[in-house]
Formats: structure tokens, C-alpha cells, sequence
């Protein structure tokens, strides 16, 4: 979760505070952490769904209608800005949206706050720059007020990087830059890379970085913003957070920006709320406390909605602020509400409920397995479903792979559809360990099935040494077969990422697929970088457990 970083006194006077256990008790309401820093700093972690408190203005709104201080929701002035955006042809990064904010009058302890804003919304909302970037510029500093978003060819286009001192092309920026390195090859298309340009000058390289044309500074009165994606709601829903945090400062109005681009034509920012209702019975319900319509209302508006109740005596109808991205729905309202209240207000009540629950099958056949790996030698491994894609086709089971759409890292991209990907890679990981290394883990695995998806919830074993066999993976097996009393009947496999002629499949008493073992084929281990050869064994639980195969657990009558 993001921890941002306040100066406690600059956050206390935007809030009306004077007292540091005051701050400590909002920031806790307010589903925050709060430490105390060195030189009268303050540390918060927040929650990620909150992106509208990731500034000082922002935390310090959220926190004042906590408090009674405000409450409810006023829009913004807005003006026309005279500034014109234009895109056309990023098929990389297709979607832009940008707005002006007046008087802002950035000191230095505002930049380092609005620098923070940036990075944040960057890594969470913005998926580390790949789904949405923020660039600011000082709107004095812009050569004009006419903005192209295009691409520009990376040898000949030419540009002053963001503290650079002399212009160069836009390849050395991407080559030579700390953020050319880190994000210079999310948007490239070939030798092209998407640029916004003012009077032909370049004064970004979305995702990577600004010019030095339009840096901000101290002094900075009025910013121009743009922000860039690969999704249309993400960038517009973005920079209604940025607007509403800037548009806090004293005295700031909102320029709007007049954009024409791929579904984004019109002006920007928007500011357009949206309705709601919630019924207060309902409400009541899901709280386990009796509320009116009124006094629903009244939390909401603590909570910076516009709320009032609707003439049929239930129902209130709400207005939410643009900048809550995070409400999707009436629950949300709800959450708000019991914010407002405290949950300390919330009187916890015992069930009434005469049922006892026990654990499953399949919780008792691994709890035992689990119990015979370790008295066999094996120490347990536990891992992520999600694994990279790069050791997935080590194996040969590319395939099979259930790719992640959107993934937060390209390492974590797919879901392993074998145990045998994690423990390879914990063995490639933990070479330097004592040998043999006997190692096992238990869990779900997930593979594309007949045009569908497929789960199963395995175990596997693996052993890695100076010297290592089918045997050294096949006595344990068969160990913890027999002493749970599963029946099977062995036959020679051929399996992605074994050895051809050393490698088995067990079938259960009735023909079902219940586990595979084999050695390690060579080339899977040059792949992942294992310098010593390795035997696996996967056994599939779910077949023990549900299906066909039998198994015995002392003190319990199982399936």
C-alpha cells in the first residue's frame, strides 16, 4: 500500500488541527497508519482505493468532513484555459486528457508534495506508467498554448530532458536517462516514441519524461497537466484526482483544455458528479445499526458527498464528487457512512446460529501430506500462483498458460498450470543451500482446458544434488501413497519437461490421471539456470480427495 510522506505541520494547519494524537486519530478513521518521522515529518499508509488523498489538500479535505469542520461537495470554478490539445496516430499510447490549474503557487515543500502526488498515482493507478502517466508543466514556460500528442522518430526529434542542460535526441534520452532506461520501452513503436510538442517543441515524453522547457519549480504559479494511457476512463478518471487536489489550493480555479483525441473529444476536465441512491433501511442492515434517512444523509455529506433524503422516506440520493474513483457502487456509500460513525460505534453481535463447521476433505488429505513430506525429509515451499512467463516455457507449458490481462509486473504474469514451474524456480533460487535439497509445496495450479479454464489443487516434490534420480522422487511417492492407502498402477510417460525413457504417470484404480514423476530434462535447467539435475514428482490431491482415488487419514472416515 502506498506510504506518503507530509510535513506534520503543513498537514495539521490544512487540516485545523493542533494536537498530534488529533492527527494520529484521523489518520486511523480514515483507514490510514500514521508514524512520526525525523524533523517533524509524518508517514501514512493508506489504502490504494483512496488516490484523491495522496496529496496534503486531498488527505486534508477527507479529513476536515471527519472531522465536522465541511461537508458536502462544491464544485470547482472552471474557466476556459485557451489551450488546445490535438492527437492523432499513438497507437501505443492512444488516449490523452489535460487541464490547467490556476494559481497553485508552488514553494519548495509543495513541489516535494506534488512530485510525490505523481509517483504515487503513478504506481498504482497508472500500473508503474503503463496504464496511465502524469506529466506537469509550468503553463507560463509553454512555447504554446497549441499541444500536438504524436509520435516522433527517436533518431531526429530532439529534445532538453528534465534537468538536462543541452538538447539531444530523443534515442540518447531514452538510452542514457535513469526514466529512458526504467520506462523507455512501454510506449516505443519501433524507432518511433509518442511525444507531446508546444510551437513543434518537445515538452514531454509520455510515459517517460518532461522537458526542461516547462519544468516546475518554485515560483511556478499555474500548471498545465497532461495526462497520457492505454485506457480512456483510466486517463480522464485520473486527472479529476489531480484537478480536485490542486484545486484545494487557496484562490486555484480550474482551466478547461479543449482535447481532441481518440475518445476523448470535448474539454477537460469534465467535473461531472455522479448519482446514486442508497436505501437507509437497507444501510441499516448491512451496519447492524438503525439508521434514518436524515441521519444517513448526514454521514455522507461528513464523508464530502452531496446527500439528502428523497421524499418516499427511505431512500437518499447522493452526488459523488468526480474524484472518487474508488465509489462503484452503494456499498461504497455504506463504507463512507461507517467511517463517519466510527467503527468503534459499531457494537459487534454473536451469530445465532447452531451449525458447526469442519474441515473438508481435501484440508485433511493435505494437512496429512503434509505430515509425511516432512517426516520423509522434505521441507515445505510456499509460493504464488502467479509466476513468470519466462519459466512457464522453460518447461514446454506456454500452452496450457492463463495470462494475466493487465499485470502489475511481467514476472507475475501468468498462473502456473504446474507445481513443477515454482519449485524449479525456488531451486534455481536456492542452489547455494546444502545438498540434496528436498523440497515440497502444496497448492492450486491453473491451464487452459478445452477452450475453458482448469483448476487443480496439488503437491509436488522435488530433489536437486550432486547426483539425482527417478528413485530419489519415486520411493517418497509411492511412500506416501501407500501408507494413505491409495491404490495405483504405474506406466511410462512422456512429459514437456522431463527426460524421454525417465519419466512415469500413475493412474488411479480406475484409469484416472493421479500423479506424474520424471528427471528433469537438461535443457529446462540450462533455461532456468540450474547447475545441478533434479527429480519432481506432482500428485494431483483433488483426484484423492473427490474423485476416484481412496485415501486414509488417522481418526477420520474419508473419500
Amino acid at each position: 500500500m502506498p506510504v506518503l510522506r507530509f510535513k506534520a505541520e503543513r498537514l495539521m494547519s490544512l487540516i485545523g488541527l493542533k494536537d498530534h494524537a488529533a492527527l494520529e486519530d484521523v489518520a486511523f478513521r480514515l483507514k490510514g497508519e500514521l508514524e512520526w518521522g525525523p524533523e517533524g515529518e509524518v508517514y501514512i499508509e493508506l489504502n490504494p482505493d483512496r488516490p484523491d488523498m495522496y496529496i496534503g489538500e486531498g488527505f486534508a479535505r477527507a479529513a476536515r468532513g471527519l472531522l465536522g469542520f465541511e461537508a458536502g461537495y462544491t464544485r470547482p470554478e472552471a474557466v476556459e484555459s485557451g489551450v488546445e490539445v490535438t492527437a492523432r496516430g499513438v497507437e501505443t499510447r492512444p488516449y490523452i486528457a489535460a487541464a490547467v490549474v490556476y494559481n497553485v503557487n508552488v514553494d519548495e515543500e509543495y513541489l516535494e508534495e506534488l512530485v510525490q502526488f505523481q509517483e504515487k498515482l503513478h504506481d498504482t493507478i497508472g500500473r508503474r506508467r503503463r496504464k496511465v502517466a502524469i506529466g506537469f508543466h509550468d503553463l507560463s514556460k509553454l512555447p504554446s498554448k497549441r499541444i500536438e500528442y504524436r509520435l516522433v522518430d527517436i533518431a531526429e526529434a530532439r529534445m532538453v530532458p528534465l534537468h538536462g542542460d543541452s538538447e539531444v535526441t530523443v534515442e540518447r534520452v531514452l538510452e542514457e536517462t535513469e526514466q529512458g532506461r526504467r520506462y523507455g520501452s512501454i510506449s516505443l513503436a519501433g524507432h518511433k516514441h509518442p511525444a507531446l510538442l508546444a510551437g513543434g517543441v518537445i515538452i514531454a515524453l509520455p510515459p517517460v519524461i518532461n522537458s526542461e522547457v516547462t519544468r516546475v519549480e518554485p515560483g511556478t504559479r499555474d500548471l498545465f497537466i497532461d495526462v497520457t494511457g492505454t485506457d480512456a476512463a483510466a486517463v480522464l478518471s485520473t486527472l479529476e484526482v489531480i484537478v480536485a487536489g490542486l484545486s484545494e489550493r487557496p484562490g486555484a480555479r480550474v482551466g478547461l483544455v479543449k482535447v481532441d483525441a481518440p475518445k476523448v473529444r470535448g474539454v477537460t476536465p469534465r467535473l461531472e458528479s455522479r448519482r446514486m441512491e442508497v436505501g437507509a433501511s437497507w444501510a441499516s442492515g448491512v451496519l447492524g445499526v438503525e439508521l434514518g434517512p436524515g441521519e444517513l444523509a448526514r454521514l455522507l455529506s461528513r464523508a464530502r458527498f452531496n446527500a439528502a433524503p428523497r421524499g418516499d422516506g427511505d431512500t437518499v440520493e447522493v452526488e459523488v464528487p468526480p474524484y472518487r474513483v474508488d465509489v462503484l457502487g452503494p456499498i461504497d456509500l455504506v463504507e463512507d457512512a461507517a467511517m463517519m460513525m466510527g467503527y468503534d460505534a459499531l457494537e459487534p453481535e454473536l451469530p445465532q446460529l447452531r451449525t458447526r463447521g469442519s474441515l473438508d476433505s481435501l484440508t485433511l488429505l493435505a494437512r496429512e501430506l503434509r505430515k509425511l513430506a516432512v517426516g520423509l525429509g522434505f521441507t515445505e515451499a510456499m509460493q504464488m500462483v502467479l509466476t513468470s512467463p519466462r519459466a512457464v516455457e522453460a518447461l514446454g507449458l506456454s500452452g496450457a498458460a492463463v495470462r494475466v490481462a493487465n499485470p502489475v509486473q511481467v514476472e507475475y504474469s501468468v498462473l502456473r498450470p504446474s507445481l513443477a514451474v515454482s519449485l524449479l524456480q525456488f531451486l534455481a533460487e536456492n542452489q547455494h543451500a546444502e545438498k540434496p535439497v528436498r523440497v515440497f509445496e502444496v497448492g492450486e495450479v491453473v491451464w487452459r482446458e478445452g477452450g475453458g479454464v482448469a483448476e487443480d489443487y496439488r503437491a509436488a516434490l522435488a530433489f536437486m544434488g550432486e547426483e539425482a534420480s527417478f528413485e530419489d522422487v519415486q520411493a517418497p511417492l509411492y511412500s506416501i501413497l501407500r501408507i494413505l492407502g491409495v491404490a495405483f498402477n504405474a506406466e511410462e510417460a512422456e512429459l514437456p519437461w522431463a527426460i524421454p525413457g525417465r519419466a512415469a504417470r500413475l493412474l488411479d484404480a480406475e484409469g484416472g490421471e493421479l500423479a506424474w514423476l520424471g528427471e528433469v530434462h537438461p535443457r529446462v535447467l540450462e533455461a532456468l539456470g540450474i547447475e545441478y539435475p533434479v527429480a519432481l514428482a506432482e500428485v494431483s490431491l483433488s483426484a484423492m480427495a473427490g474423485g476416484s482415488g481412496r485415501f486414509r487419514i488417522r481418526g477420520h472416515a474419508t473419500r
